[in-house]
């Protein structure tokens, strides 16, 4: 597998000498930035025989994706700028989770809630087909929304959506939380493109096999021949000791 960790852009160079095979950044923060700002991000990047493989966090938490206040044209316009801006760092893969943006409000209709989301995820996919980038549904726990809360819907939503620029990921974390069966894993292997990781007992980086149920989910994985990409998403407050400390770990686990 090839193994990232989903921090800031700055962190590139670290992790480089680290090992790592690609960093996972923001789109939300690559947004955010100045036309200047981002320039020198480039430059950044460019530098590295690392890139940005992949993005997480497509929109930030005041977007509106969902309900009566949902604005297409305000979506679109955010989506094309954003594939344009990471294609430039070498993105392949987008993941779309940004849990309180697609939130369904109280009183909307959640099937209708759940049309919105996958007319938005058809969207990104037709955007992100221009740039060689697939576009994935992440499946989030239940306290975090209450729209896509498992592999299985994830999985349906993509079918439903029926284009090759939108597939899925699968998140051990929220797996975890919601107690989700792995089998799930097997049951989605023809759409699952992208990984993310963390320990579930803090959402702390991985670092060791009897901390948590690491086992059945990488013999899930080996089942179905899986060998993309996998991001650490994960909290820490010693970057640059538990990163290659998880690393080292994720080879292991992966081997």
């Amino acid at each position: 597998m090839r193994i990232g960790v989903c921090t800031k852009v700055e962190n590139i160079s670290k992790l480089e000498a680290m090992g790592f095979d690609y960093i996972e950044w923001s789109v939300s923060d690559a947004m955010s930035r100045s036309a200047e700002d981002f320039n020198n991000i480039i430059k950044l990047v460019d530098s590295s025989s690392i890139k940005c493989e992949a993005f997480n966090l497509f929109f930030p938490g005041d977007f509106i994706l969902t309900g009566p206040d949902a604005d297409e044209e305000k979506i679109y316009q955010y989506v094309k700028t954003a594939m344009e801006r990471i294609s430039r760092l070498g993105a392949k893969v987008a993941v779309v989770g940004s849990g309180r943006a697609r939130n369904v409000p109280e009183g909307w209709n959640k099937e209708k809630g759940l049309e919105q989301f996958a007319k938005v995820m058809a969207m990104i996919g037709r955007e992100a087909s221009q740039y060689g980038i697939t576009a994935l549904v992440e499946p989030l726990n239940s306290s975090e929304t209450n729209l896509i809360n498992s592999v299985i819907e994830a999985k349906e939503l993509v079918e439903r959506i029926n284009h090759p620029s939108v597939k899925l990921i699968v998140d051990f974390y929220h797996m975890r939380r919601d107690s989700e069966d792995v089998n799930h894993i097997r049951e989605a292997k023809d759409l699952l493109c992208h990984l993310h990781i963390a320990n579930s007992n803090g959402r702390v980086y991985p670092m060791d096999i009897n901390e948590d149920a690491y086992g059945p989910f990488f013999k899930a994985l080996k089942d179905i021949g899986y060998n993309g990409r996998i991001s650490i998403e994960a909290s820490t407050n010693s970057f640059d000791t538990d990163a290659p400390c998880a690393l080292k770990f994720l080879r292991e686990i992966s081997a």
